[in-house]
């Protein structure tokens, strides 16, 4: 009967060993969907509104190369990109109180996603954006020329996210005869606008 005992043993053990492995591999994709922020989607030139705030996107440029003017009127610093810059001018405001955009990206077809190009010498767009007030932002990506259509930019907060936190999903109008155009003959020199 101890042998008995210790077959069962031995198999209940393991199967339990089993069903720990399976649910460790479901847990991250439980989490994954309670953190799902309330999506709005939109198109360039429309407003998309969040309960925290809106966002328009106003144009789309795609460039080369960038170029930002230096302090003293002399020329500026020339940055060029193996790929694509993808310039989006948008103008965001907050709905309640002081807001700060966060998670900005750019997401391509087949769900490719772009962060802000990283390069020190570009601007920052982490200031906050005040209640019933537009105020102008440039967000600057930087990807490769065959990731352009389909485009759209996604801007959330920068809080932490929770199940009812908002963020915006505007389509840039891309498709891909109009990426093709634009990777062929992007903007050779785009010059960044000082504030």
């Amino acid at each position: 009967m101890s042998a008995a005992r210790k077959a069962v043993a031995a198999v209940l053990t393991a199967g339990l060993a089993a069903l720990t492995m399976w649910l460790y591999t479901v847990k991250p994709h439980i989490e994954d969907r309670l953190q799902d922020p309330l999506l709005s989607k939109g198109r360039i030139g429309a407003a998309v509104d969040t309960p925290d705030f809106s966002v328009k996107v106003a144009k789309v440029d795609v460039a080369s190369a960038i170029s930002k003017p230096s302090f003293l009127g002399t020329k500026g610093k020339v940055m060029k990109s193996l790929g694509l810059f993808v310039i989006v001018q948008a103008q965001i405001k907050s709905n309640k109180k002081p807001f700060t955009p966060g998670h900005v990206r750019l997401v391509t077809r087949g769900g490719v996603t772009y962060d802000e190009s990283g390069r020190a010498d570009l601007p920052d767009n982490s200031s906050g954006f005040q209640p019933m007030l537009w105020a102008p932002a440039t967000y600057i990506f930087e990807i490769p020329k065959d990731r352009l259509a389909g485009a759209r930019i996604v801007i959330g907060t920068a809080d932490l996210y929770n199940n009812l936190s908002g963020e915006t999903s505007i389509d840039l109008g891309i498709d891909g005869d109009r990426a093709a155009r634009l990777a062929a003959h992007p903007t050779p020199d785009y010059a960044l606008k000082t504030s």
